[in-house]
């Protein structure tokens, strides 16, 4: 359950709307595009709003063998919280830039502190700016044309290669006309089995363009083999802009997980 509580907030900054959507069209790629004028264009492109209230749904499993949990509610103010709340408040989690915490009234636990949790999930290392970025559809770690390339430029997408991130070599595929990530792949390049790749469809909500739906596949070695973990986030009636609070008081009596 407690990888359970960190998969949804993972989701919880990314978005969808149930009436105000249209479909994105890719664009065309430019061949002559330089690494620094892309590099701009996708800082640019990150979607621009104070606030978001909805919900979320959310799969996981492994080999193709998925479950779905209750749709859950969330709300997150830019750059500064994300909320998330199981139904009837069972369980809640409240990530902010210093510390992600979480409680389960089920399993009556509780966690109050790092990212370690969210960052062994995902198979790298993230902070909340990462984790925002991850989930907006944006680079996850600052780029510069010092440490990244662009290595293909195919129909579809502008391909960038970025190595300079401890042990992580990070590819993107960005999208033409948006400027969006349409793929990324995050290898260990100390153990190249151990990797995360990370797909994205968006839509537009009131002319903000935010994923509609992300699929994570992480691989990673465990005691010695190959687990792999399959994620996929689905974000439905989206509302931004209005007025949020995170209520959130960790249950005395839970037991911490630390």
């Amino acid at each position: 359950m407690r990888k359970i509580v960190f998969l949804v907030a993972l989701g919880l900054l990314t978005f969808a709307c149930k009436s105000k959507k249209s479909t994105v069209s890719a664009g065309e790629v430019d061949r002559k595009m330089k690494v620094g004028t892309l590099i701009q264009h996708h800082s640019n492109a990150f979607p621009k709003f104070v606030t978001v209230n909805g919900s979320i749904s959310l799969a996981h499993g492994s080999e193709g063998n998925m479950s779905s949990l209750p749709a859950l509610s969330f709300r997150m103010q830019k750059d500064k919280a994300i909320w998330f709340s199981a139904p009837l408040g069972v369980a809640k989690v409240f990530v902010t830039p210093e510390k992600a915490s979480y409680y389960n009234r089920l399993e009556n636990t509780h966690f109050d502190g790092d990212f370690s949790h969210i960052s062994d999930l995902l198979g790298f290392e993230v902070n909340f700016e990462n984790l925002q970025r991850l989930l907006l559809g944006q680079y996850i770690y600052d780029q510069d044309t010092s440490n990244t390339k662009i290595i293909l430029i195919d129909s579809q997408n502008y391909i960038l290669q970025s190595e300079n991130i401890n042990t992580l070599k990070t590819i993107y595929g960005i999208t033409p006309k948006t400027y969006r990530i349409g793929f990324l792949e995050i290898t260990n390049t100390e153990n190249p089995k151990e990797k995360s790749e990370v797909t994205y469809t968006y839509q537009k909500v009131d002319n903000v363009l935010f994923p509609d739906t992300i699929k994570i596949n992480v691989q990673r070695m465990v005691d010695g083999e190959l687990q792999k973990t399959e994620i996929e986030l689905s974000f439905k009636s989206i509302r931004l802009n209005e007025k949020v609070n995170f209520p959130f008081k960790i249950p005395s009596g839970t037991k911490s997980i630390l």
